[in-house]
């Protein structure tokens, strides 16, 4: 009897299948596949062996009104349960088994990510894969602030409800047994993740569809791909990140300035973004501006101008804040007409 191997989130486990004596085959169940995917992959394996166990034992006839059926072997019949029972396994598993193991993140590093994302007394904090807890409770315990952690181990659920009882803070934290990927975690200012790569990328669409900008989201060694870190550091042999959700600020933006500029108010901003990276230029009077430094953390903007309005050089720096599709702030100039500060409101075109 030979084990067959079975994957379980991508990690092998191999089962003993019965009954298969001397014609014993390796039967793969791929996590994530339907009974007959997998049976589909197995039939098309390259294995001799398996090709000469199905050659065996389905033997084709014909009737003589030209028809044909199967003569199916015991052990064939044996191989589709087999089948079966991996399927409705592997199904169970999908809908309610960790993706990840546990392992817990040093208590000196929870304590410097909460710190790096600033964690106060007004913050919601997120934790999503909570393990046993000790990110919500440190920040309860610690900075005042309230906490969900989401898992989908009740093991850990129970662990964590057990240990914000011991430290006192059961008023301010609660924890829920769910998939952290179905989740609602909307009302979070900051996130806080020990997931492996590939499940942040995965949850990363969530982060930008359910977060407002200005969340901080800190993550314990792993990243989120090619949206850079705001800001990364190490610990011994741990690494963790920092980003600050940015606000969408891609489009071409009309801007009018106060009426204290006189006839040179009007000011328009094209911005292309790549998460937290910005580029662009300013179009003022139908001539291009040079536009640079800018700098887009959460919902607040900042950029510098450089203009030319009727031969004289004009500096202007820009501070502000986007809502939606509204932009407002300050610009504060030097040189020609546009010399002092000036409010500045635009609205998105396109």
């Amino acid at each position: 009897m030979q084990p067959a191997p079975y994957l379980i989130r991508g990690n092998p486990v191999f089962v003993l299948v019965p009954g298969l004596r001397r014609d014993d085959v390796w039967i793969p169940a791929f996590a994530g596949m339907t009974v007959w995917e997998t049976f589909y992959e197995t039939v098309n394996m390259s294995s001799e062996k398996n090709v000469d166990f199905l050659s065996r034992e389905a033997k084709v006839t014909h009737h003589s009104e030209g028809g044909m059926h199967m003569q199916i072997g015991r052990k064939f019949w044996l191989f589709v349960m087999v089948l079966i029972c991996f399927g409705a396994v592997n199904q169970a598993l999908a809908e309610g088994e960790p993706d990840i193991h546990y392992v817990p993140t040093p208590q000196y590093v929870v304590d410097e990510m909460l710190e790096v994302a600033g964690t106060n007394k007004d913050d919601f904090v997120y934790d999503l894969g909570c393990g046993d807890g000790r990110f919500v409770i440190t920040a309860a315990k610690r900075f005042g602030a309230r906490g969900v952690g989401i898992d989908i181990d009740p093991q850990r659920i129970r662990e964590s409800q057990a240990n914000a009882k011991t430290a006192g803070v059961m008023d301010r934290v609660k924890f829920i047994e769910a998939d952290l990927f179905k989740s609602n975690f909307s009302q979070a200012t900051v996130v806080s993740l020990y997931l492996l790569p590939e499940l942040n990328l995965r949850l990363r669409p969530s982060l930008f569809q359910q977060l407002k900008p200005g969340t901080r989201i800190v993550s314990h060694d792993f990243d989120m791909g090619d949206w850079k870190p705001d800001f990364s550091d190490e610990i011994g042999n741990d690494r963790y990140y920092l980003w600050i959700l940015p606000a969408d600020v891609a489009g071409e933006w009309n801007g009018t300035l106060s009426p204290a500029a006189g006839q040179d108010r009007q000011l328009t901003v094209q911005l292309i973004q790549k998460f937290q990276e910005i580029n662009g230029q300013a179009i003022y009077k139908g001539s291009e501006a040079a536009i640079s430094d800018i700098k887009l953390k959460g919902d607040r903007l900042n950029f510098f101008i450089t203009l030319n309005i009727r031969g004289q050089r004009v500096e202007a720096y820009f501070k502000g804040q986007v809502k939606g599709n509204e932009m407002s702030g300050s610009l504060q100039a030097e040189g020609g007409t546009l010399e002092g500060s000036h409010e500045w409101k635009a609205v998105r075109s396109r």
